[in-house]
């Protein structure tokens, strides 16, 4: 049996609850309205997320028509599902370090966000003024007819992972997690085998290929229980990154890696649970997160393009 779509998940506020949907349609960023909002420091305009404000992965969030519902402490506040430019003032606000053009929501989602986290917070929207380009790993914008770009996702628009590898995990644990900890957007089942995933370059779904670029090195992020928002210490990171320190990359090398970063070849399409997944390519030799521009299906091509940077 082929490897199917189990489990469609998007993100419309980075970091808050995950909204499983049945099917979804692609966009430019990867998934439609996913991680499209962000929350940031009010002083800074650096992002909020659950790495230090875990509870924020209880703050529901649903679309009604053109409307995204927000209910967290209690509370619940409405705002539009796509802003306008012309309504809503632009600014820069930082993921990481990097420095992206996005909508401010106004005094009402900055207050709600600003009590339920108890530091001073703006909801902000991802400008389509500004395109946050993905190149690493991808393949450029005369090769698949448009740029590759991302809102507010950490590097890439899309991150899938199979459940076989998730079980893996978990055997490995006392106390099991969910798929949910990694925040995946496309979960699937019927993989051969645990982190079969991995070696997947070129893989077909619903006739729009999905481009399998490169590992997720993981952060303590899904130490997060996405059921109660309470960060674990340890765990699951510490078991991670005893096993799964296997991508040789210059900075993958220093992390556990769960799930692979995925780009769309369209900015049309539909996916759907239960749609077929056609591995059309798989790549040959060992892969690794180098951070180099360009798209390899081989070690051999990927050393090439590794080469090409360094000189």
């Amino acid at each position: 049996m082929a490897p199917v779509i189990s489990k469609i998940y998007i993100y419309p506020i980075k970091s808050c609850k995950a909204l499983e949907l049945t099917q979804t349609q692609l966009s430019k960023y990867g998934l439609a309205h996913d991680r499209v909002f962000m929350v940031v420091n009010s002083e800074t305009a650096k992002l909020r997320t659950s790495r230090e404000f875990p509870q924020m992965v209880l703050a529901e969030q649903t679309i009604v028509d053109d409307t995204l519902v927000i209910t967290a402490g209690g509370k619940t506040i409405k705002v539009p599902l796509v802003p306008s430019p012309s309504v809503y003032p632009e600014s820069d606000v930082y993921v990481f370090r990097h420095p992206v053009k996005a909508l401010d929501l106004g005094e009402e989602a900055a207050q709600f966000f600003t009590e339920y986290l108890g530091a001073p917070s703006r909801l902000v929207y991802k400008s389509p003024n500004h395109v946050r380009a993905v190149t690493l790993h991808t393949p450029t914008a005369s090769e698949m007819g448009y740029q590759a770009e991302t809102a507010f996702a950490d590097n890439y628009p899309v991150l899938a992972l199979s459940e076989e590898s998730i079980a893996e995990i978990n055997s490995k644990l006392e106390k099991p997690v969910q798929a949910l900890n990694f925040r995946p957007n496309l979960l699937i089942r019927g993989a051969t085998a645990p982190w079969e995933e991995d070696t997947w370059c070129v893989v077909k779904i619903s006739g729009v290929v999905y481009y399998f670029t490169c590992r997720c090195a993981r952060c303590d992020s899904p130490n997060v229980d996405p059921d109660t928002g309470i960060k674990d210490k340890l765990q699951p990171q510490k078991t991670i990154q005893a096993f799964r320190r296997i991508d040789k990359g210059k900075k993958a090398k220093f992390y556990g890696c769960v799930g692979m970063n995925v780009v769309p070849s369209a900015v049309e399409g539909t996916l759907r649970i239960g749609d077929v997944l056609e591995i059309e390519q798989v790549f040959q030799g060992e892969r690794m997160h180098s951070g180099s521009p360009g798209f390899a299906t081989s070690q051999e091509q990927q050393e090439a393009l590794d080469l090409q940077v360094a000189a």
